[in-house]
């Protein structure tokens, strides 16, 4: 079960869920600016219309997206890893578990808080001054959180890429390469 042809390629799958999983993630980013953008200047109907979008972008795709990135990271490093974790991993493994916290703590919260005004104001014909102060937090919380996620991309990339050369040295002595 744990020849090297399993490995390489059980590895391959879990990159690919895991490319898959960042791509729903960042992709959902992007298309809520292009929502924001679009459902911002309109009616409050529309605006409501728009936060209810972003909401279920978010239920639908932002949060499993997320929940396979992290599940196949996890599978991603007992594969190649096993027990002897690099140091590195320990800091994404931070940067992700902050983010989860924030974004659970905070962006869910003031999300649901926008629909709710965004909602409100669509019924009453008014804008509610809570709607901004809930916008507010989702821009400054859930750049933050975005802010976390990207800055894992430069840990896991460069940061295996410098110190591949030890790696390699370790392999040819324990004489199992996978690459």
């Amino acid at each position: 079960m744990s020849s090297p042809a399993f490995r390489r390629n059980a590895f391959r799958a879990l990159l690919t869920l895991h490319l898959i999983g960042l791509t729903l993630v960042i992709g959902v980013r992007f298309a809520s600016f292009g929502i924001e953008h679009a459902t911002s200047a309109g009616s409050l109907q529309f605006l409501s219309w728009g936060r209810e979008l972003m909401g279920t972008l978010a239920r639908s795709l932002t949060l499993p997206g997320f929940l396979l990135t992290i599940a196949s990271g996890i599978g991603l490093v007992v594969v190649r890893y096993g027990k002897r974790v690099p140091r590195w991993v320990w800091a994404k493994v931070v940067l992700t578990t902050v983010g989860l916290v924030l974004a659970v703590k905070f962006v869910g919260p003031a999300l649901e808080g926008a629909r709710n005004w965004a909602r409100w104001s669509a019924q009453h014909g008014q804008l509610a001054p809570q709607f901004a102060d809930s916008l507010s937090q989702v821009s400054i919380y859930g750049s933050i959180v975005f802010a976390l996620i990207l800055l894992t991309i430069p840990v896991a990339v460069w940061k295996p890429v410098l110190s591949f050369g030890m790696h390699q040295n370790l392999t040819r002595k324990s004489g199992d390469t996978f690459t």
